[in-house]
């Protein structure tokens, strides 16, 4: 008799182990469909690669309210105003020989290095000239440099990049080389 209770109990708790096993198995199933599901209903439809997608520049002032606000202040003298307003603490400045300096300390020493070797005699901007991700601003100097006296006029071409209201890169880029003033 009690070698039919073993043989009764062993072959039931293979049973029971195999009942628990695919109930498990049948949660864990129907947790992975519902997941599945879930994740479609949150998926954006897919658009058409062809067809044109929005391009915002996020919160805050638009690239032509920060455009219209930067070349009033240059046209007032306002330059450290402007970037104390305008740029973000991550801005990258890059010069047209190809240099770049990215975040507030370096453009702040690169701005630093220039004026102690050069003066702005006279200067203008004109624009702004206004895109989707931020703006360009024409601006027309006299420079003096400072070892030498030697003035110089010249044209750049200032583009802007506006994130969240800040501008978080600015681009210059030279017209023909300088002719120095007589």
């Amino acid at each position: 008799m009690a070698s039919k209770k073993k043989q009764t109990s062993s072959s039931k708790r293979p049973t029971r182990k195999k009942t628990a096993a695919k109930s498990s198995r049948t949660t864990t199933a129907k947790k992975k469909q519902k997941k599945t599901a879930s994740r479609r209903s949150k998926t954006k439809p897919k658009r058409d690669p062809l067809a044109p997608r929005p391009v915002t520049t996020g919160k805050g002032p638009s690239p032509a309210e920060i455009g219209d606000s930067l070349v009033d202040m240059f046209n007032r003298g306002l330059l450290h105003e402007i970037e104390e307003r305008w740029w973000s603490p991550k801005i990258t400045s890059i010069e047209g020989m190809g240099q770049a300096w990215d975040g507030r300390p370096a453009v702040d020493g690169k701005n630093q290095w220039w004026s102690q070797t050069n003066r702005m005699v006279a200067g203008s901007a004109e624009g702004p000239y206004v895109g989707a991700t931020g703006f360009a601003v024409k601006f027309h100097l006299e420079v003096e440099e400072v070892a030498t006296g030697r003035r110089t006029i010249m044209d750049e071409v200032g583009v802007y990049t506006v994130k969240d209201g800040k501008i978080v890169q600015e681009e210059f880029m030279y017209g023909a080389p300088p002719a120095p003033s007589a």
